[in-house]
């Protein structure tokens, strides 16, 4: 199953109109998607998803909010690794779609047309209980942000309210007035709250944060989450096993960073799922990743399609400027959080991946003192697991080990922003170095113009008075603030 997971797709698109028929390499402005010939297409070039729905949910849902048209379009996915030979034969299969219907069948992608109806339909508000509930978003002022997911307000009628009382010491009114019935009432937890038990004729005053649950016949129970030392990582949880980098990134961030599948306790159906650890009880809590809706704006800051993707699929982003409504900024790392069921700032985030970075440099720059942590005692090349933290596929370190070039996707510049390098061991040095120019070939075409001008100094005609670091694939303008950027006379001219 790890094995499947690591492994990437591309989509072929389709123009059911024109019969025009290309590899999707992103999105055009009126939010159709952008092609390039299949035939002549380099695999660098297009978009790659993580096998499974996930990413390419991201991807079509953005597409189906920007077109206007969605079901002019027919989309295919062929495995990255396949795309010489499969991308070819599809290319010509869907010049005639009906003869090789039976061919296209099992790599067709459905369109999500329903967002598109719901997108298009006028929102309308309703007090009724059954509403889409705003979840809230906590910002680095304390304040919250609203934000659309798809859970429904419990119907407070059914809450046996001196019941509580009697049996847990809690007033309405009190969680009311704290803002915590909110929260209970739309499916999430309370703050910390004490609360009053009764055991054996007496009363104990304990901590515990509170949420709703309702049985099987309907009837809403009290589930409060006590304090615990530690979260219990060692145990099995829901089906899966935290591995030594699992329980790392939960202990240091409070997020697993990836999607795992968790084994349903009703129906015993593995579940794609995002894993936390609640912050103030140390308990372990996961959501279905399909519960979790993630909106393609933060405050009033746009995120690009690769952003959105990288957080369906539980990854943080890099540290990155994000403005409310007031154009105050924040420099804020953005993860989904199972226990905020969506996307949250991570406590402390910017400053650690700083840190990191840091630490990163001084690692590399010691790594010249240090041969022989390279090599075994009989000369050969040490294996190793992962580069700068970031883990490394079974068949990157497989190379690495053979001296390969290993290409390494998923990186970070010294501005923080997303790029592709090339690590090999160095014979001469004894050690292994990074590049981001392939020793093979060249610089990655995505990350030519981003090393140019972040890494190396240089100027970019095009992008030469934006203030921000280029990202992957930024060859321009990403948006209007950086366009007026561009626009913006900079001094009297000589």
């Amino acid at each position: 199953m790890a094995q499947d997971l690591n492994q990437e797709e591309v989509l072929i698109a389709r123009n059911n109109e024109t019969g025009k028929v290309g590899a999707v390499t992103g999105l055009n402005k009126d939010g159709t998607p952008k092609m390039s010939d299949v035939k002549s297409a380099k695999l660098s070039d297009l978009i790659k998803f993580s096998k499974g729905q996930n990413p390419i949910e991201a991807f079509l849902s953005n597409f189906v909010r920007q077109c206007k048209n969605p079901s002019t379009f027919g989309f295919f996915k062929v495995q990255a690794d396949k795309f010489d030979s499969l991308g070819r034969a599809l290319d010509d299969f869907l010049k005639e779609p009906d003869k090789y219907a039976a061919f296209l069948k099992n790599s067709k992608v459905e369109v999500p047309l329903t967002a598109q109806k719901q997108e298009e339909a006028p929102q309308q508000k309703t007090d009724t209980a059954q509403q889409t509930a705003p979840a809230e978003t906590q910002s680095p002022t304390g304040e919250n942000e609203q934000k659309e997911v798809k859970h429904t307000a419990i119907d407070e009628s059914k809450i046996n309210w001196d019941s509580l009382k009697e049996k847990w010491g809690i007033d309405r009114a009190e969680l009311e007035k704290s803002g915590d019935l909110k929260e209970m009432l739309y499916n999430r937890k309370s703050k910390l709250v004490t609360v009053t038990p009764t055991f054996g004729g007496e009363k104990f005053p304990i901590d515990a944060r509170l949420s709703f649950n309702k049985d099987a016949d309907g009837n809403i129970k009290l589930v409060p989450h006590f304090i615990h030392k530690e979260p219990k990582l060692d145990q099995e949880f829901e089906g899966y096993k935290f591995t030594k980098e699992d329980k790392a990134a939960l202990k240091e961030t409070g997020n697993l960073g990836k999607v795992v599948e968790l084994t349903d306790k009703a129906t015993g159906e593995k579940v794609p799922s995002y894993v936390s650890i609640d912050r103030l009880t140390n308990e372990i809590v996961s959501v279905p990743v399909k519960s979790v809706f993630i909106k393609d704006t933060i405050g009033t800051t746009k995120l690009t399609m690769a952003e959105v993707m990288q957080l369906k699929e539980g990854k943080a982003l890099p540290p990155m400027q994000i403005s409310d409504k007031t154009g105050k900024t924040y420099n804020v790392v953005l993860q989904v959080s199972a226990d905020r069921k969506g996307v949250e700032f991570v406590p402390g985030g910017a400053r650690r991946m700083s840190q990191e970075q840091n630490q990163q440099q001084g690692e590399s720059q010691n790594q010249g003192q240090e041969k022989n942590s390279w090599i075994t005692n009989d000369g050969k090349i040490k294996p190793i697991s992962k580069w700068a933290k970031v883990p490394m596929t079974p068949q990157q370190q497989a190379d690495y080990v053979a001296g390969k070039v290993v290409e390494m996707t998923n990186m970070i510049d010294k501005k923080g922003q997303p790029c592709t390098i090339y690590l090999q061991f160095n014979p001469e040095k004894q050690r292994p170095v990074t590049s981001f120019t392939d020793p093979r070939v060249k610089v990655a075409e995505e990350s030519r113009t981003q090393k140019a001008v972040n890494n190396d100094g240089l100027t970019n005609e095009a992008t030469k008075y934006v203030a921000e670091p280029l990202q992957k694939y930024q060859t321009a303008p990403k948006n209007e603030a950086q366009e007026k950027q561009q626009r913006k006379p900079k001094g009297p001219k000589m």
